[in-house]
């Protein structure tokens, strides 16, 4: 029993296949919330949140890169850390930000993803990604 709970321990492969496996499901989790965000704006239908100094158009880019573009850069590994910034930026508007007051219910996919972004940033890409395949090439 001892033996079968700690061999996938022992494997670094098995940790770099889940790691890519978690860069993709969360990936693609986010792009499905990014997908209609990018609808929105090239339909030109412009929401009113606005942050910082940034006007509604803006914010609603900014959202759209953080939560669709980015996410697809970080599945494929490619810039991976780079592109978990802008991710871990959007959640901290959206949880801190756009549902403070709501209850944990409404803040809770928010809260998971920017824990998975920034569990990425620290992780980094794994063995299986582009940013492995370069590293390598330039060693």
């Amino acid at each position: 029993m001892n033996r079968f709970l700690f061999l996938f321990s022992t494997k670094s492969y098995l940790s770099d296949y889940a790691n890519l496996l978690f860069r993709l499901v969360v990936g693609l989790s986010l792009m499905t919330h990014g997908y209609s965000k990018l609808m929105r704006l090239i339909e030109g239908r412009i929401w009113s949140r606005t942050h910082l100094f940034f006007n509604e158009e803006t914010s609603l880019a900014l959202v759209t890169f953080g939560e669709f573009f980015a996410p697809l850069f970080v599945i494929l590994g490619l810039g991976t850390r780079l592109f978990s910034i802008p991710i871990i930026y959007t959640f901290i508007i959206v949880v801190f930000d756009a549902h403070w007051g709501d209850p944990f219910t409404k803040m809770e996919k928010g809260l998971l993803f920017l824990i998975s972004y920034i569990y990425i940033f620290l992780v980094g890409p794994g063995k299986i990604s582009v940013d492995n395949l370069i590293s390598k090439k330039y060693k």
